[in-house]
């Protein structure tokens, strides 16, 4: 139960009124009753009465502001639910309710708040600490496997200790904006369809700050930036098992501003080289993927040998069982097969090696040299050839399988008309022009 209602019959909402409600009260009765409309309905140079439209402002002032609204309803006016006491228009006068209604339009500071002069000023803003600053580390695989540690020498802002992060040099200081008349901020007009709104933007001057030192006033150590580079060198520890992506932070260590409560922190986001044999999978980024080449005589009677080197330069060496033995089978191209717990590893959790097999067929030399008989025996030992396909064409043509080599870059079936047009007039220009034979 609210203690008064007057604010609320003032803009003709129910106590249980909506923040939107109130706002859309407050504009539709500030368009009645405006100075400015009064004067132009009357066409008289009788003075106008403001004493509505005060009310209305002040009502709106209140019951808009949700901390103000509490106290409102729980106190009334008289419990400091006003601005400045209980009329709440202490702040006020008529050109701050022009400037507040009209976006400024009649000139000056929003109200209540007249610069150094009238005792007001920029708001001050609560000191936190400055934003991070971020660096990309390029990585390598055997670096996230093994870990490592990097000495970088970085660059970073600290506030300058000759003048203490003033920007000004001794025995001189700031002066008030005065492109903003010291308050920070400037009030750019926007229009939200038949009304016109003041949205607050930080003025560009002074940079949000309502002060600004002149160039002849600036220190001499940071010539008026407020801040200068310092260089450290700082190490940088990867740890065993991280990943693509992770970031290490080092507290402190980035970039300092005068205005901040405390130096940022530094991140180090790793990013990962390609690698020239193994790649981490997409779907578990503790699983390795790398690929084993195997001749057709290891993947079908097996092999015991040294397959690859790790990334940690061990080498690892496979069995494979031959025909008859256990766990053989013939090992063919696009197989996948996996050696337990030789992926990447982090807390005790060990992923996998993923491996693509390929085998690698005789060259032509191999075949070559075999002579007649040991292809008669080769014939022998492998599958038998197949037969042809079935098919119902009604006629067969012999066709050659020759090598394909592909088009360079640039190249379209155009060059290709090109070659088989220059062969064909090649043709004509070896059988000569057509003769005349005497009868």
């Amino acid at each position: 139960m609210v203690r008064e209602t007057k604010l609320y019959e003032v803009l003709e909402v129910e106590v249980t009124c909506t923040d939107g409600e109130i706002k859309k009260a407050y504009r539709r009765l500030s368009l009645i009753h405006h100075p400015d409309r009064q004067s132009g309905a009357s066409g008289s140079s009788t003075p106008v009465d403001n004493s509505k439209f005060q009310e209305i402002q002040n009502a709106y002032e209140t019951l808009s502001d949700p901390e103000r609204r509490a106290r409102y309803d729980r106190f009334g006016e008289g419990g400091g639910g006003g601005r400045g006491g209980p009329g709440g228009m202490d702040d006020f006068d008529e050109e701050d309710l022009m400037g507040a209604f009209f976006g400024g339009a009649f000139g000056g500071p929003p109200p209540g708040r007249r610069g150094p002069a009238g005792g007001g000023g920029p708001r001050q803003r609560q000191k936190t600490q400055t934003q991070p600053s971020k660096v990309e580390l390029k990585v390598t695989l055997e670096e996230l496997y093994n870990g490592k540690e990097a000495t970088m020498e970085i660059q970073r802002a600290r506030t300058c200790g000759g003048c203490q992060g003033s920007g000004a040099r001794a025995k001189t200081k700031p002066r008030p904006c005065t492109k903003c008349q010291g308050q920070g901020i400037l009030y750019a007009i926007r229009g939200v369809g038949p009304f016109v709104q003041r949205v607050p933007v930080e003025c560009p001057e002074c940079e949000g700050k309502g002060s600004k030192v002149r160039a002849q006033d600036w220190c001499k150590k940071c010539h008026g930036v407020r801040t200068t580079t310092d260089k450290k060198r700082v190490v940088v520890t990867v740890e065993r098992g991280m990943t693509a992506g992770e970031v290490i932070i080092l507290r402190g260590e980035g970039d300092e501003s005068p205005d901040s409560s405390a130096p940022g922190d530094l991140h180090f986001k790793l990013k990962l080289t390609p690698h020239a044999s193994f790649t981490v999978s997409p779907t578990n980024p503790l699983n390795l993927h790398t690929t084993i080449s195997l001749t057709l005589s290891e993947s079908i009677l097996g092999f015991d040998r040294l397959v690859l080197v790790h990334l940690d330069r061990r080498g690892l060496r496979v069995n494979q069982p031959k025909p008859g033995e256990r766990g053989w089978r013939v090992l063919k191209t696009g197989d996948l097969v996996v050696i337990k717990g030789e992926g990447l590893w982090r807390k005790g959790e060990r992923g996998d090696l993923v491996c693509k097999v390929e085998v690698e067929m005789p060259g032509a030399d191999w075949a070559a040299g075999l002579g007649p008989q040991k292809l008669e025996q080769l014939a022998n030992l492998l599958p038998p050839k197949r037969a042809d396909i079935e098919h119902n064409a009604m006629e067969t043509d012999e066709v050659d399988l020759e090598e394909y080599v592909a088009p360079k870059p640039g190249a379209g079936p155009q060059q290709g008309r090109g070659r088989a047009r220059a062969a064909m007039d090649s043709d004509e220009e070896q059988e000569g022009p057509p003769g005349c034979q005497q009868q």
